[in-house]
């Protein structure tokens, strides 16, 4: 017979189970790099029509020499989720057999999909182990006191937003946020007043941008970078410019401490004679520097 206390420990382990699952049941069909360039990254297949391919114009781009650049196409309808190939030079492998160009092929759970030297595994959508590879995949990217995406995957994105935009002759801008003063705070009120300070401010920063299909970085101490596919110089100023007035009125509390925290902004946007992400960041970085020389909480523009 069952004591109490090993009933109670099994009916929480139950409702643990129940919680994963509910979890698990509200996340989408994924394709998971198991060997290739970028293992682990996992692609939410979201969309009824995601392209598959080097091409950085593709909805999933696989960074490998034998992928083509139009390597397949992932559909997507009522949850039944189907691979074509779409002729690519070297093939495309499901579970070692080879999907003829034009052929539809269902996938089922962990199938392998094999494209050049990368293969990739299919879940479904609500398959538990998304939650677990998801909550992973996070804290992997993720700074975990700002809840920001760490430096090495920001650079990581820059990268790969500005080939994209390169590719597509989109615009695309960066915005170097540097906080002032901060040394100031921590040796007035404390360290762990200062990362309340950072905790907030990256709120506050991160909600603004992802409002505005951009993504958020903690570069370090307290130095955040934004990328902002899509924006041209004059919207990534004037949105910099919103998130430093918010700053610069949001009060944070700490014990019964009131803080105080503006910031200079850096932006540069990129254009036809940028050579490269690495290029455009020393220039959204120099405006920084720009606006600290001016008198800090300000935004300041460094043309390419």
């Amino acid at each position: 017979m069952e004591d109490a206390g090993g009933a109670t420990l099994l009916a929480g382990s139950q409702d643990i189970l129940i919680s994963e699952l509910n979890k698990a049941s509200q996340c989408a069909a994924c394709l998971i790099v198991v060997r290739g360039t970028q293992q682990g990254k996992r692609y939410e297949l979201s969309a009824r029509s995601m392209s598959v391919g080097r091409d950085t114009s593709s909805d999933i781009v696989i960074d490998d020499p034998k992928v083509s650049r139009r390597q397949a196409t992932i559909q997507n309808e009522g949850g039944v989720v189907k691979l074509i190939d779409g002729g690519s030079t070297n093939g495309t492998y499901i579970n070692d057999r080879k999907v003829c160009g034009g052929d539809s092929v269902t996938l089922g759970k962990e199938d392998m999909i094999k494209v050049g030297d990368t293969i990739l595994k299919f879940l479904p959508q609500g398959a538990l182990e998304i939650h677990y590879i998801g909550s992973l995949e996070s804290r992997a990217h993720t700074d975990a006191m700002t809840r920001a995406y760490n430096k090495g995957y920001i650079l990581e994105a820059m990268e790969a937003e500005f080939k994209r935009a390169r590719a597509l002759n989109t615009e695309f801008s960066l915005l170097v946020v540097d906080l002032d003063h901060f040394k100031r705070v921590n040796d007035t009120h404390g360290h762990d007043a200062g990362d309340q300070v950072l905790i907030e401010v990256s709120n506050i920063l991160r909600i603004a941008v992802s409002a505005n299909r951009g993504m958020l970085g903690r570069f370090g101490g307290e130095e955040f970078v934004a990328l902002l596919p899509g924006h041209a110089e004059a919207a990534a100023r004037e949105l910099a410019e919103s998130m430093r007035a918010t700053l610069e009125r949001h009060l944070i509390k700490y014990e019964e401490k009131t803080i105080r925290m503006t910031a200079s902004m850096g932006v540069a946007a990129m254009t036809a004679a940028t050579p490269s992400a690495k290029d455009l960041f020393k220039l959204a970085d120099k405006a920084v520097y720009l606006a600290k020389d001016g008198g800090r909480n300000r935004v300041c523009c460094c043309p390419a």
